[in-house]
């Protein structure tokens, strides 16, 4: 994370307040406090008053042209109007009176962290997102083997991470015995570094690393889950998120944030009437999710009453990736503790798994020249055939 000193300017209303703030800033390593003459205005922190409706257009014109480097709003009471005029124009803090200072340290952080992952300091990994229709899909188990499937085609690139409720399973499909999980990371999120998010991540034998779910039913708020995921990208190169849709309905960061997002469903009338349902929802939420979201249809059998034809007809979208029925092979694995295509790498199920492993993974230079591998430039092909033609092509 970018350790700069941030500078800070007051405005603040409230004399006794504004003296607190100082001592608060002077005692702070991270901060350094401008004059009220200052040419740079850095982080504003600013108590509305009666002159709110005339000061906002300036301090959000200063927080567009990028004057103010961010904004906190400060205050005994949040007005409710200020709030969702400032969060609209990109004000994410609120500092309540008495500010303490955890509070101002921890904004300070989200600022240090928002500014740290907007810098163009390399490449941010991909975020791929796997989520069931409805729960007993099988996504889990996919999730696992693609993840063990992509460290595998490219060691060291990819890291699982369980945001499964109400309660993850992906270190039982992987044997995995775990201390730390992700909500040790949301217990104090101001802390959150390349460092000390690589102390709470377990390592698979095979080389994969997992971030596992705490036990109970709740998920990181939305902040800190964005964080979370940000950060991730910026240690690994292929970050598969296993998750569930939200009973509330309402958009998932994961979902929000992925560079690919899977949706799984099966076969059965009732499932695919709850996957249609679901994508209208997410359409609704998210207008440019139909150029990231493939349909995968799981536990596909031969003689079943419909077809992944007749399943792509009535969800008025192509299925991506077809996924042959192999029950007992996935719960052989499963009571084994390892991934389906590891244990059964020649099922059909595997199979499929390893070509979409194939397209997700980090291409990495090999020694010979001349050869083209299978599927080699599915992610990063030319304008002209566009990512949904490699795509298609990596599931046929």
């Amino acid at each position: 994370m970018n350790n700069r000193i941030i500078p800070v300017t007051l405005a603040l209303i409230d004399s006794g307040e504004r003296r607190r703030l100082e001592s608060i800033i002077g005692a702070s390593p991270m901060v350094r406090l401008l004059d009220d003459d200052a040419d740079e205005m850095g982080v504003l922190i600013y108590e509305p008053g009666p002159n709110v409706d005339e000061d906002m257009p300036q301090i959000i014109h200063a927080l567009e042209t990028g004057q103010a480097e961010d904004v906190y709003l400060a205050g005994r009471d949040a007005d409710a109007d200020v709030l969702i005029r400032g969060m609209r124009s990109g004000i994410r803090e609120f500092l309540r009176y008495p500010v303490s200072e955890e509070d101002f340290r921890g904004a300070i952080m989200r600022t240090a962290m928002r500014r740290s992952l907007s810098e163009p300091d390399g490449e941010r990994g991909r975020l791929v997102t796997l989520f069931g229709a409805k729960p007993g899909l099988g996504v889990t188990t996919l999730a696992t083997s693609l993840a063990w499937a992509v460290e595998r085609q490219a060691p060291g690139s990819a890291i699982l991470v369980d945001l499964r409720r109400p309660a993850g399973e992906a270190p039982y499909f992987l044997d995995l015995k775990h201390e730390y999980h992700w909500g040790h990371l949301t217990e104090d999120i101001t802390r959150l570094d390349a460092t000390y998010l690589k102390s709470v991540v377990a390592t698979h034998p095979s080389g994969l690393r997992v971030l596992p779910a705490p036990p109970g039913p709740d998920r990181p708020d939305p902040q800190s889950l964005h964080l979370i995921l940000e950060q991730l990208r910026q240690c690994f190169e292929c970050v598969i998120v296993d998750t569930a849709w939200p009973d509330d309905g309402e958009l998932p960061r994961e979902v929000e944030q992925a560079d690919h997002i899977f949706a799984v469903t099966q076969l059965t009338l009732p499932c695919l009437a709850r996957t249609a349902r679901l994508l209208e929802g997410l359409r609704g939420q998210a207008p440019d999710a139909g150029r990231r979201l493939r349909l995968v249809a799981n536990r596909v059998t031969r003689d079943g009453s419909i077809t992944v034809e007749e399943a792509a007809e009535v969800l008025n979208k192509g299925v991506f990736l077809s996924v042959p029925e192999d029950g007992p092979a996935a719960l052989s694995a499963l009571n084994q503790g390892v991934p389906l295509i590891q244990a059964f790498p020649k099922s059909p199920a595997s199979r499929a798994v390893a070509r979409l492993a194939r397209a997700l993974a980090p291409k990495r230079e090999k020694a010979r020249k001349g050869i083209r591998l299978p599927f080699a430039g599915l992610f990063g092909r030319k304008a002209k055939a566009g990512p949904e033609a490699g795509l298609a092509e990596a599931a046929s």
